[in-house]
């Protein structure tokens, strides 16, 4: 995370190939959407693991983060 002091933001930066977009439990988190942290299980031979909520967010952010190319996965 970084600090824009110029027009006090907050900016999260989540690089694509490290995260998944998962498809959240709207009735207990009130978003839709979630990005879960990647975990690289490839030197067991095994997929990649899906860690925890990260950030959460709305249809229009799941939207620009596919586009981006985050995987969108289900589970």
């Amino acid at each position: 995370m970084r600090i824009d002091n110029s027009k006090t933001k907050l900016v999260f930066e989540f690089e694509v190939g490290k995260w998944f977009l998962c498809k959240a439990d709207e009735d207990k988190t009130g978003w839709p959407y979630s990005l879960n942290f990647r975990i690289d299980r490839s030197e067991k031979g095994k997929d990649d693991d899906v860690g925890i909520p990260k950030i959460y967010v709305d249809e229009e952010e799941a939207k620009q983060a596919r586009n981006a190319g985050i995987v969108e996965i289900s589970f």
